[in-house]
């Protein structure tokens, strides 16, 4: 009795390999913008932590220091939206990031991030 064959072809082996490339080359070009999201995140977290009841001039400049040790590009100290009622600070970030793949084959990121003053992130 004969077995049947097993195993991949050589047509079904470029197929796969094809797919893991393009989902590699997928996966390093877009993590370097949640790398970047994830340090405005926490860039903002620490501004709001040490400096909550600061006037906006001053989060702002605690933002740009930051931004400066975490290497933060796609966010600007102008981009960052503060309110201010009484003792309760809010910052508050929305940004697109546009990240090409290939020709003319873009990724689009679309962050937003909030964080308030003595509460959790919204």
């Amino acid at each position: 009795m004969m077995r049947a064959q097993r195993g991949l072809s050589l047509f079904g082996f470029m197929i796969i390999s094809i797919v893991v490339i393009l989902v590699a080359v997928l996966f390093m070009k877009a993590s370097p913008a949640y790398v970047e999201y994830f340090s405005v995140k926490k860039a903002i977290d620490n501004v709001i932590r040490d400096q909550g009841g600061a006037s906006p001039s001053s989060l702002r400049d605690a933002f740009v220091r930051q931004a400066t040790i975490s290497n933060i590009q796609a966010v600007k100290a102008e981009d960052l939206v503060i309110v201010q009622t009484g003792s309760l600070t809010k910052i508050s970030v929305a940004y697109e990031q546009v990240v090409p793949l290939f020709a003319n084959i873009s990724l689009l990121f679309d962050f937003e991030y909030s964080k308030s003053s003595g509460s959790s992130s919204q």
